[in-house]
């Protein structure tokens, strides 16, 4: 789909703050009801729809699932990130159990306090939590794989429809070149940065990215500042694989 006439001179996206970010209502008709959490939807983003295979090497993925969940903590106003340094503004326990697990680390190691730090040690076990968590809702379905001489667990979506939905979601929504509310900016920033735009934004023009680029840069400040964190943790990963 083309930009409309002017889209590239549009007026600046408005700037967005965090306390609306709820789930959007729905844009399109006929589409599944989806998962509550930011990193239960990046894991389907990351994620085949219909083998559950991973669609960015392992790195990627934790670090995308640990970002997303340190948003889900500052979502409940439990955290919030400033020029790299990671804050706790309320230690009281979420009601999510992984949310809670996740906080009393970094309540009880608050001496560590640099946002790449706990990106690094959230990612170690992002993945498999984020799975569980999936897994306990009926979302996926963990299933033995064999490769050569090794097998694998992957978590094959139940829905296929609903595993679809969020990515779809947002190519729908970029592609029209909407605004995005809180959730799916949050959603989208973490798309962009772990490379999974590519399956999103598949055959768009280069307007939509722009686009997209254009309203990350009126996000509010926490969240641009634990994407560029997230994007320096992502491109270090990229050059040590390389290694």
């Amino acid at each position: 789909m083309n930009a409309p006439d002017g889209a590239a001179h549009q007026r600046p996206p408005r700037h967005v703050e965090p306390d609306t970010f709820e789930q959007p209502t729905q844009v399109i008709s006929a589409v599944p009801a989806r998962p509550v959490r930011l990193a239960d939807e990046f894991f389907l983003v990351a994620h085949h729809d219909q083998t559950g295979r991973p669609r960015l090497h392992d790195a990627g993925i934790g670090l995308g699932l640990a970002a997303a969940l340190l948003l889900e903590l500052h979502h409940e106003g439990r955290v919030t990130f400033d020029r790299g340094q990671l804050r706790v503004r309320d230690s009281r326990p979420p009601a999510d159990a992984l949310q809670h697990l996740v906080l009393d680390r970094l309540v009880a190691e608050s001496q560590h306090t640099a946002t790449q730090v706990w990106l690094a040690f959230v990612a170690d076990s992002a993945a498999e939590q984020v799975a569980q968590r999936l897994w306990q809702a009926g979302k996926v379905q963990p299933t033995q794989v064999r490769r050569l001489w090794r097998s694998s667990v992957v978590y094959v979506p139940t829905d296929i429809n609903a595993a679809a939905w969020p990515w779809a979601r947002l190519s729908y929504k970029l592609r029209r070149y909407e605004q995005l509310d809180p959730f799916d900016l949050a959603l989208a920033g973490l798309v962009m940065h772990t490379g999974l735009d590519r399956y999103v934004l598949d055959g768009a023009p280069y307007a939509t990215g722009a686009h997209l680029r254009g309203l990350l840069d009126a996000a509010w400040p926490a969240l641009r500042d634990l994407l560029a964190d997230l994007g320096t943790a992502i491109g270090n990963s990229v050059l040590t694989h390389r290694t």
